[in-house]
């Protein structure tokens, strides 16, 4: 299987198990932690984005949440390959909490620079985003390793 695809299934993959577990605590802590929601809640509360009628089903937030989580497998491929040919329990950790506290980082700011942003409880939206993307790394890793390894490095 080629590299490229390899990539966008394992991103797949792991924003699909990432999301589902941040829905999941968004229904137990009765807030809204779902990316998808937010992002398009985001959107909607934009003066220079159109309005979107339903931030829960509309597909804007998802595709830019699974955009980010090809993005993310990419970045993974092009920083240390070898996590993605030999995922152990102590790289997804290190790999997940990074792209966890990058994912903070950026949610911090789009909160922060956002005029209308949506609210929720933030200490739990971010403990929660951690344990999200450890999971996400958890799958990519795992998915990618699964659909074979090439000797070739470069996207073919």
């Amino acid at each position: 299987m080629k590299t490229i695809n390899k990539i966008i299934i394992a991103g797949a993959v792991g924003t699909t198990f990432m999301t589902l577990y941040s829905m999941l605590r968004s229904k137990q802590d009765n807030q809204e932690y779902s990316e998808p929601v937010l992002i398009n809640e985001l959107i909607d509360n934009s003066k220079n984005l159109p309005a979107i009628k339903n931030e829960i089903t509309h597909p804007a937030g998802y595709i830019l949440h699974y955009v980010t989580g090809v993005g993310f497998v990419s970045l993974y491929w092009l920083l240390w390959k070898k996590v993605l040919l030999r995922p152990s329990g102590f790289r997804i950790v290190i790999v997940g909490g990074l792209s966890g506290l990058t994912g903070i980082a950026v949610w911090k700011i789009l909160f922060k620079q956002h005029n209308s942003h949506p609210y929720n409880n933030r200490f739990g939206y971010y403990k929660q985003l951690l344990t999200a993307h450890i999971i996400f790394s958890a799958t990519a890793l795992v998915t990618y390793k699964a659909l074979g390894t090439s000797k070739r490095y470069y996207l073919s």
